[in-house]
């Protein structure tokens, strides 16, 4: 079975585990606790491929662990809060952070505007303009109303299958007699 990486960051309580909670147990909650460091959840895709979510604290105090979240990664999903303007604008550290700590040629990302049922303080075109400068697609969700979340995850886990990475690896392992093929 085929097992891929992916990690989600961005400012506290912008959303980042409750998006993850609607994709994989198809539930909301509405007080989440902060996320301790990091916590990790997978999901079976049916296909022999498992994904593994890295659901990230965003707190300054956890700034030391980030080299090790990036380490690995097969994609990179920046989430800010649409109702909450400096989790847009602290985008760009996440971006620096991105840049230093994973490798960016073997990565795939994906912007993600979470809480569209509520009040908008980030503009959808904003948005699009930094996804399209960072070289990224951008989806808007709401967790709560679960809108857009399974085509959010959709899109990126696309992504990542086509990185030339990913491919080779799976050629590598198809091209394995059947009975090599134990573990995967």
């Amino acid at each position: 079975m085929d097992a891929y990486k992916i990690v989600i960051i961005g400012n506290p309580n912008s959303g980042k585990t409750s998006i993850l909670n609607r994709y994989v147990y198809r539930k909301f909650t509405v007080n989440v606790p902060t996320t301790i460091g990091i916590e990790f959840v997978h999901k079976d895709m049916g296909d022999e491929t498992k994904i593994v979510f890295w659901d990230t604290a965003g707190q300054e105090r956890y700034q030391s662990l980030m080299s090790s979240y990036y380490r690995g990664a097969h994609a990179i999903m920046f989430l800010y809060d649409v109702a909450d303007r400096s989790s847009f604008e602290d985008l760009h550290k996440w971006w620096r952070e991105y840049l230093s700590y994973s490798r960016v040629q073997e990565c795939a990302t994906m912007l993600v505007g979470n809480k569209v049922d509520l009040e908008r303080q980030v503009t959808k075109e904003e948005a699009l303009t930094w996804a399209v400068e960072h070289k990224m697609c951008y989806q808007e969700v709401s967790s709560k109303n679960d809108v857009g979340v399974n085509q959010a995850f959709d899109v990126i886990i696309n992504q990542l299958k086509k990185l030339p990475s990913v491919q080779k690896e799976k050629i590598r392992i198809n091209s394995l007699p059947e009975s090599d093929r134990c573990c995967y």
